[in-house]
């Protein structure tokens, strides 16, 4: 790989990873507990708590794949620092620069990601 796609994907990962962090950092209350009035005992408070905790469940799913992603990020910036990255984590096989350049994060050639 040269040092220019090197550099560009870095600069992908970079821009993926702080648009990660900002929302984490927006996203936490969003799984917070909405509190309802539990004077209410009709239909539609039972209705708005079911849907407020399925709000709350997506809200707690959708960030758990934000964290899983920014680690991602954060381990394919590394092997670029450590001059390690770009090659496949079973193989050892050079990944696609078209993979790379679709997803800088992948550990995988396409090979290796489909035999798994």
């Amino acid at each position: 790989m040269d040092d220019a796609l090197r550099e560009a994907l870095r600069a992908q990962l970079l821009e993926r990873r702080e648009a990660l962090r900002e929302r984490l950092s927006g996203s936490d209350e969003s799984t917070e507990r909405v509190e309802i009035d539990s004077a209410c005992q009709s239909k539609e408070s039972q209705l708005s708590r079911t849907e407020s905790a399925q709000v709350r469940e997506m809200a707690r799913a959708l960030r758990a794949r934000w964290k899983r992603e920014l680690g991602r990020v954060d381990g394919a910036l590394r092997r670029i620092e450590n001059e390690e990255y770009g090659n496949c984590f079973v193989c050892g096989e050079p990944i696609p620069a078209r993979r790379l350049q679709n997803d800088p994060s992948v550990t995988r050639c396409v090979e290796c990601a489909e035999d798994e």
